[in-house]
């Protein structure tokens, strides 16, 4: 949840955290506990972008290039995961924190009071898919062949945070305008009729 507060971690602000830690106090203040409680509802979306990014990832590795060989840096195909919400275990050890930052990308997505600009279900699994096969996959391919395996290092790497940040705000920029776009168009086919 932590990595969707958008008012509490943004890169466009000068004064705030650009992301959120890897890990978290367990004491938490009372603000804390009331910033955390707006953030609640989007634990089921939060643990949705998770699932499905280990699911890319098992697709990734179930078709490699070279038979036997996994391209990604930090994934153990000779281990498995069971995410705490997820039904069944992937066919893949990864780090706990690989998905932050893809999670955190998300939070492009929220206003201030933590709702979504464009529906959830409108974007989320072309947005996924944009950010696996146009930044994340490619980045942890690099990763293998630069010899980067610890995947507490590579998942915290400050540049693809801020590279899939900034792919999130063209992206909603984008979607914003074909939304104005066929408001429009509509308002023109009215105005024909």
């Amino acid at each position: 949840m932590n990595c969707l507060d958008r008012n509490k971690y943004n890169p466009d602000s000068k004064s705030r955290t650009k992301h959120p830690p890897v890990s978290n106090t367990p004491s938490l203040s009372e603000a804390e506990r009331q910033r955390l409680s707006k953030l609640l509802p989007l634990l089921s979306k939060g643990l949705w972008i998770e699932q499905r990014l280990f699911q890319v990832i098992e697709g990734h590795i179930t078709k490699p290039k070279r038979k036997g060989v996994v391209d990604l840096a930090s994934i153990d195909s000779r281990k498995n995961t069971l995410l705490p919400d997820s039904r069944y275990s992937f066919g893949f050890s990864a780090p706990a924190d690989i998905a932050m930052p893809i999670v955190a990308a998300y939070r492009v997505f929220l206003d201030e009071q933590y709702n979504w600009i464009i529906p959830f279900d409108d974007f989320a699994e072309d947005f996924l898919q944009h950010l696996w096969n146009n930044y994340y996959r490619k980045y942890l391919v690099s990763e293998k062949l630069a010899g980067n395996t610890v995947g507490s290092k590579i998942c915290r790497n400050p540049v693809i945070w801020d590279n899939l940040y900034v792919s999130a705000q063209s992206y909603l920029n984008q979607q914003l305008l074909k939304m104005v776009g066929s408001s429009t168009k509509r308002e023109e086919l009215k105005l024909v009729n």
